[in-house]
């Protein structure tokens, strides 16, 4: 292919008809044409689309109509697993390489790959460098790169996962594909850190407001654990649709399990100690209905499609606001008014490694969506739902 072609046969008029075809789409959204034209005409793009938007059809629809594989970066098991299942079940020829699979099954899925039978594969970073060799050997090409949850590169890449920084080695080996980096939250600095990282620094970036107006934001301080719990059992105990709480640790993912079943709250634990075939149990659970309540550790939610969350809590200040922020949004992903609320105590403080802005959020007497807004580089809106303004009010920030 020559330098800046296109890899992708047909333009928008081919991927409006693929979507009503192969996903039962009537149209696209506004974000995901600003997306798909630069994409589709071979250039990169970094799409920063809040959750909810439709990311994943902005590499998925575009694989349907490349000259090669799509090959997907994706942060996690359970992710990967619900998109490929979702896709097979559309007649797309879809896998997916991660630790699960025993050898012999990730050999007949490179086969698969390099013979060209597959229009998508999904693979775990550490998986990529597996790929390389049967890939180059072969002459497959890989038409376009897609890097799912691109915020991992900065959250995850130094320490827990440093394959995210060498990905950039691996865009060059498998030879500059167009690539289209996707993420629901990143401020101005952890945008530039994934084009600098991805070395894509001329890739169209598309931005949405990150305002949800469906979501309400609530922080409540507590005594002691004890109240956290009985608060906690307040909280998820009530709402329609299903409940998300966020823990920072395994060991309170399970001790908090434990407490809302002895309360009467039915509720599963969802972590990374937790065996494969347990972890599928509860997200199958989770998106059938029948566990209302997951408590989980941060790992739980990317990419699952599941619309009626009326309530995400958080034990807690998270680490950063990109990272509350991205788990907070799998609240009302169907547009339907629903809460976001952090729980917090005075102690909480002497074991976190909360950044300074999450502590001003917890404690700082200004609109929650306002200071969201601002982490994120975004103009304040009239606040449509937070515990110090109240409902349909304004406080402008200082």
């Amino acid at each position: 292919m020559s330098p800046g072609a296109s890899p992708f046969w047909g333009g928008l008029a081919t991927a409006r008809l693929l979507l009503r075809e192969r996903f039962g789409h009537p149209a696209f959204r506004v974000h995901q044409l600003k997306v798909l034209g630069p994409l589709l005409a071979g250039r990169s793009v970094l799409a920063v689309l809040p959750t909810g938007a439709g990311k994943s059809l902005c590499f998925q629809l575009p694989a349907l109509m490349a000259a090669g594989l799509t090959l997907v970066v994706s942060p996690l098991i359970s992710l990967m697993q619900d998109q490929v299942g979702a896709l097979r079940r559309r007649g797309i020829a879809a896998a997916y390489l991660n630790s699960l699979l025993t050898r012999d099954q990730r050999r007949l899925i490179l086969d698969r790959a390099v013979a060209g039978h597959l229009s998508i594969l999904y693979c775990a970073p550490e998986r990529l460098a597996a790929l390389l060799r049967p890939l180059s050997r072969a002459g497959r090409e890989v038409a376009l790169l897609a890097v799912d949850e691109a915020h991992c590169i900065v959250e995850w890449g130094n320490e827990f996962r440093p394959v995210y920084r060498r990905l950039d080695r691996f865009r060059y080996l498998l030879g500059d594909p167009v690539t289209i980096a996707l993420t629901g939250s990143a401020t101005p600095a952890t945008r530039a850190e994934i084009l600098r990282v991805l070395r894509i620094p001329q890739a169209e970036t598309v931005l949405t407001s990150f305002d949800r107006p469906n979501l309400a934001f609530r922080v409540e301080r507590v005594r002691d654990d004890r109240e956290r719990f009985a608060r906690l059992r307040d909280l998820v105990g009530s709402p329609e649709g299903s409940s998300i709480v966020y823990t920072p640790t395994r060991r309170l993912t399970e001790l908090v399990t434990r407490a809302l079943l002895r309360m009467g709250v039915r509720a599963a634990p969802y972590h990374a100690g937790l065996t494969a075939g347990m972890r599928r149990r509860v997200l199958r659970s989770f998106l059938s209905g029948q566990a209302p309540i997951v408590v989980a550790t941060s790992a739980f939610g990317m990419g699952i499609d599941k619309p009626d969350v009326r309530q995400v809590v958080h034990w807690g200040p998270p680490r950063t606001l990109e990272g509350y922020y991205q788990e907070a949004g799998r609240a009302g992903r169907d547009g339907r008014p629903s809460e976001c609320v952090l729980v917090w105590q005075r102690s909480d403080w002497e074991r976190s490694d909360a950044a300074a802005a999450v502590r001003r959020y917890v404690e700082a007497p200004r609109c929650r969506r306002g200071t969201l807004l601002a982490y994120f580089g975004e103009p304040a809106v009239a606040c449509s739902g937070c515990d110090i303004c109240g409902v349909g009010a304004y406080r402008p920030l200082p």
